[in-house]
Protein backbone atom coordinates (compact mmCIF):
# COMPACT_ATOMS: atom_id res chain seq x y z
CA UNK A 1 0.00 0.00 0.00
CA UNK A 2 1.13 3.08 -1.12
CA UNK A 3 1.41 6.60 0.98
CA UNK A 4 -0.76 9.84 0.26
CA UNK A 5 2.93 11.40 -0.23
CA UNK A 6 3.37 8.82 -2.82
CA UNK A 7 0.49 9.06 -5.08
CA UNK A 8 0.52 12.34 -5.19
CA UNK A 9 4.34 12.37 -6.47
CA UNK A 10 3.45 9.65 -9.35
CA UNK A 11 3.08 10.68 -12.87
CA UNK A 12 -0.72 10.66 -14.84
CA UNK A 13 0.83 7.80 -17.13
CA UNK A 14 1.47 5.91 -13.77
CA UNK A 15 -1.56 6.33 -11.93
CA UNK A 16 -2.98 5.49 -15.46
CA UNK A 17 -1.76 2.21 -15.51
CA UNK A 18 -2.24 1.66 -11.67
CA UNK A 19 -6.08 2.43 -12.35
CA UNK A 20 -6.08 -0.08 -15.55
CA UNK A 21 -4.71 -2.90 -13.32
CA UNK A 22 -8.14 -5.44 -12.76
CA UNK A 23 -5.67 -7.34 -9.99
CA UNK A 24 -6.69 -5.09 -7.20
CA UNK A 25 -9.97 -5.42 -6.34
CA UNK A 26 -12.53 -2.89 -5.18
CA UNK A 27 -14.49 -3.03 -2.48
CA UNK A 28 -17.97 -3.58 -2.61
CA UNK A 29 -20.51 -0.84 -2.58
CA UNK A 30 -17.50 2.10 -2.92
CA UNK A 31 -18.90 3.13 -6.31
CA UNK A 32 -22.18 4.20 -4.55
CA UNK A 33 -20.68 5.89 -1.74
CA UNK A 34 -18.12 8.20 -3.96
CA UNK A 35 -21.68 8.61 -6.22
CA UNK A 36 -23.34 9.73 -2.58
CA UNK A 37 -20.64 11.83 -1.66
CA UNK A 38 -20.50 13.60 -5.03
CA UNK A 39 -23.59 13.90 -5.08
CA UNK A 40 -23.92 15.90 -1.23
CA UNK A 41 -20.65 17.83 -2.41
CA UNK A 42 -22.64 19.19 -5.46
CA UNK A 43 -26.11 19.81 -3.26
CA UNK A 44 -24.09 21.37 -0.53
CA UNK A 45 -22.55 23.92 -3.26
CA UNK A 46 -25.56 25.29 -4.99
CA UNK A 47 -27.05 28.73 -3.87
CA UNK A 48 -30.26 28.03 -1.32
CA UNK A 49 -33.04 30.01 -3.01
CA UNK A 50 -36.10 31.28 -0.73
CA UNK A 51 -38.31 28.34 0.07
CA UNK A 52 -41.27 29.86 1.12
CA UNK A 53 -42.59 33.22 -0.09
CA UNK A 54 -43.15 36.15 2.12
CA UNK A 55 -46.76 35.48 1.80
CA UNK A 56 -46.97 32.35 1.82
CA UNK A 57 -45.42 32.64 5.57
CA UNK A 58 -47.73 35.63 6.92
CA UNK A 59 -50.37 33.03 5.68
CA UNK A 60 -48.81 30.48 7.89
CA UNK A 61 -48.22 32.62 10.43
CA UNK A 62 -51.81 33.97 10.74
CA UNK A 63 -53.06 30.19 10.74
CA UNK A 64 -50.64 29.16 13.24
CA UNK A 65 -51.93 32.10 15.75
CA UNK A 66 -55.72 31.14 14.62
CA UNK A 67 -55.08 27.28 15.60
CA UNK A 68 -53.51 28.61 18.95
CA UNK A 69 -56.66 30.64 19.72
CA UNK A 70 -59.00 27.90 19.14
CA UNK A 71 -56.80 25.67 21.30
CA UNK A 72 -56.96 28.11 24.06
CA UNK A 73 -60.83 28.42 23.97
CA UNK A 74 -60.88 24.45 24.00
CA UNK A 75 -58.45 24.13 26.78
CA UNK A 76 -60.09 26.86 28.83
CA UNK A 77 -61.84 25.38 32.08
CA UNK A 78 -64.26 27.89 33.48
CA UNK A 79 -64.11 25.86 36.71
CA UNK A 80 -60.61 26.45 37.56
CA UNK A 81 -60.77 29.89 37.35
CA UNK A 82 -62.25 32.46 40.00
CA UNK A 83 -65.56 34.54 39.25
CA UNK A 84 -65.29 37.84 39.76
CA UNK A 85 -67.82 40.28 39.83
CA UNK A 86 -69.68 42.10 37.32
CA UNK A 87 -68.72 46.09 36.84
CA UNK A 88 -70.83 48.29 37.84
CA UNK A 89 -69.95 50.93 36.03
CA UNK A 90 -69.62 50.85 32.00
CA UNK A 91 -66.99 53.04 31.39
CA UNK A 92 -64.67 50.29 34.06
CA UNK A 93 -66.17 47.35 31.98
CA UNK A 94 -65.25 48.76 28.81
CA UNK A 95 -61.63 49.79 30.31
CA UNK A 96 -61.39 46.14 31.12
CA UNK A 97 -61.97 45.03 27.80
CA UNK A 98 -59.75 47.02 26.00
CA UNK A 99 -56.97 46.09 28.29
CA UNK A 100 -58.18 42.32 27.56
CA UNK A 101 -58.30 42.59 23.99
CA UNK A 102 -54.88 44.65 24.03
CA UNK A 103 -53.16 41.65 26.22
CA UNK A 104 -54.85 39.50 23.36
CA UNK A 105 -52.96 41.10 20.55
CA UNK A 106 -50.07 41.00 22.22
CA UNK A 107 -49.97 37.22 22.40
CA UNK A 108 -50.88 37.02 18.73
CA UNK A 109 -48.47 39.06 17.49
CA UNK A 110 -45.69 37.16 19.27
CA UNK A 111 -47.45 34.01 18.17
CA UNK A 112 -46.94 35.29 14.61
CA UNK A 113 -43.64 35.86 14.76
CA UNK A 114 -42.54 32.35 16.21
CA UNK A 115 -44.68 30.83 12.93
CA UNK A 116 -42.43 32.99 11.07
CA UNK A 117 -39.46 31.92 12.69
CA UNK A 118 -40.35 28.40 12.20
CA UNK A 119 -41.40 28.64 8.50
CA UNK A 120 -37.61 30.06 7.82
CA UNK A 121 -36.19 26.53 9.83
CA UNK A 122 -38.51 25.03 7.89
CA UNK A 123 -37.69 25.88 4.21
CA UNK A 124 -34.38 24.58 4.86
CA UNK A 125 -35.15 21.01 5.01
CA UNK A 126 -37.51 21.25 2.39
CA UNK A 127 -34.79 23.33 -0.02
CA UNK A 128 -32.66 20.05 0.81
CA UNK A 129 -35.27 17.75 -0.43
CA UNK A 130 -36.21 19.37 -3.50
CA UNK A 131 -32.79 19.60 -5.04
CA UNK A 132 -32.48 15.16 -3.99
CA UNK A 133 -35.82 15.36 -5.97
CA UNK A 134 -34.78 17.10 -8.94
CA UNK A 135 -31.56 14.67 -9.33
Amino acid sequence: MKRIEDIEMMEVEDLLKVAEDNSVSVPEGLENRIAASLLAEKISQEEDAPAVSLRARWITGFAVAAACTVAAVFLYNPARSELKDTFDDPRLAYAEVERTFERISSKMSKASEMAYEATNEIGKPASVIRKINRK
